[in-house]
């Protein structure tokens, strides 16, 4: 009998620091108030993630390891890109209160529903050559450039309603390759830049 402590793999390095990043953007809203240091924390976790498939076919693995760790990555992804942006946006200053609230939490609903949405059709659907609706590592990457000013509370509903369209949306997305990956990291990069540069001036 297997337990699940004998699935903690080296191959799936890349998807525990994706979570260790998002909680590290949760804890630096929380406990320092610093919206700068959650962006740049949020584009590490992007970062992360879209190379994290790669690293873990570097590694000799069996059926059950491959398997688990595709689990592993979509109940990640959930958390990194469609739980630890609320958690973010849920202090961000000038946010709804009262009846309003009501309104801000049901745009929330609504963008963690298409996030473990298109995280499910993605699982199922598995085309190596392209992406129907925006990836959830693109998300996290436009929530990391609306954390640059930041934005305010009250605008966090309209970016949860955006974000959701476009990942359930009918859109189909060339998966990125050669010079359009670089440049995909490249933003992830420049964003941790710019955020790391805020936190430290």
């Amino acid at each position: 009998m297997s337990a699940p402590f004998e699935e903690i793999h080296p191959s799936n390095l890349l998807t525990y620091a994706a979570l260790a990043a998002a909680l590290a953007a949760i804890a630096m809203a929380v406990e320092r108030h610093s919206f700068a240091g959650a962006g740049a924390c949020l584009a590490i976790a992007a970062l992360a993630d879209t190379f994290d498939g790669q690293f873990a076919r570097r590694f000799p693995r069996t059926e059950r390891q491959r398997q688990v760790g595709a689990q592993l990555d979509s109940l990640s992804d959930a958390l990194v890109f469609g739980l630890a942006p609320i958690a973010v946006a849920s202090l961000l200053p000038g946010r709804s209160t009262g009846a309003a609230s009501v309104v801000w939490w049901g745009a929330a609903f609504i963008y963690v529903v298409a996030t473990v949405t298109r995280l499910s059709f993605f699982d199922v659907e598995r085309d190596e050559s392209r992406f129907i609706g925006v990836p959830t590592p693109a998300i996290a990457l436009v929530w990391s450039t609306c954390l640059l000013w930041p934005i305010t509370g009250w605008a966090a509903p309209f970016v949860f309603v955006a974000c959701a369209v476009a990942m359930v949306a009918p859109v189909v997305i060339p998966r990125p390759r050669g010079p359009a990956l670089a440049g995909f990291a490249l933003w992830a990069a420049s964003l941790v830049t710019l955020h790391a540069v805020r936190l430290f001036r």
